[in-house]
Parts: C-alpha cells; structure tokens; sequence
C-alpha cells in the first residue's frame, strides 16, 4: 500500500476516481482507504467529479460504514462526503429511491445529533469548573507543595 505523505505527488483526478472505482466494485478497503486519504478539497472535488453516477451511493454508504465503525474519523471523511453531495446533488435530488437507500446515513447523522446536547451539557459544566478554579487561584493564589505542608 503506498504512505501518503506530503512530499508525495498527487495522482490525476482521473487516476483516482479510477482507483475509487475498482476499489467500490470490488470491495477493496485498502485501495478505498488510500484514495480516503487525499484530503485536499481541489483533488476531492476533482475525483469525485469523474465517478460514475452508479458508484455514488456505494461510496457515501463505504464512508458511512468508516465513520461508524470509528468516529474520529469523521471530520477527515466529512470532506468526501460533503464534496460528494455537492457534486451529485442533481441525481441524489432526482433519484426516488435515495432516501431508503441512505438510510444508514441517517441513522449516523440521528444518533450524533442525539448526542450533541449531551456532549454541549458536558462542555458547560467543564468550562464552569475550569472558570471556578481560575478565579480561586486569583483570589487565593496558587497552592505549591510548600505551602500545603506548612498548612499540616
């Protein structure tokens, strides 16, 4: 598998879109996986404007199922898809059936939105913290390891 680094060239849009096909016919993740991980949004943008209309719903599924299986990755992967939309938004928005075949999207999309106030709940509560302990230091000054032990 080749390393993607920066010092590496970019291949052609139309190499990897070439790549993102064969990797979307024949189920390849490692091959999926390295073309995923050309992020610049111009090569992005690019790509996914060469693949097939056939390959687009296999491939916003394949994204979904990565960012499922590991979370973290979703904000690398949100360029693809984002990018993706865009590019195909006149089939997504003509097709009939796209709805239940993005189904898993959904679904991804729901349960990270349900977890959105939680995780905001959390935040506050933190930065709260944080801002109390600040202004106890700026009152009392911070405690060193020599003063606790004068204080025993």
């Amino acid at each position: 598998m080749l390393s993607v680094s920066s010092s590496m060239v970019v291949p052609a849009p139309d190499s990897l879109a070439q790549m993102l096909v064969q990797a979307l016919t024949a189920q390849d993740h490692s091959l999926l996986e390295e073309v995923l991980h050309y992020k610049k949004s111009v090569t992005v943008e690019k790509t996914l404007g060469r693949l097939p209309i056939s390959h687009v719903i296999p491939l916003i599924l394949a994204i979904t199922e990565k960012i499922e299986s590991k979370p973290s990755r979703g904000g690398e992967l949100n360029i693809w898809l984002r990018q993706l939309f865009i590019t195909h938004r006149s089939y997504l928005i003509s097709s009939p059936d796209v709805a239940s075949k993005l189904q898993p999207l959904y679904k991804l999309i729901d349960m990270q939105l349900n977890n959105y106030p939680k995780l905001t709940k959390l935040q506050g509560k933190l930065e709260l913290l944080l801002q109390e302990k600040k202004s106890d230091e700026e009152i009392t000054g911070p405690l060193s390891p020599v003063s606790l032990q004068e204080e025993d």
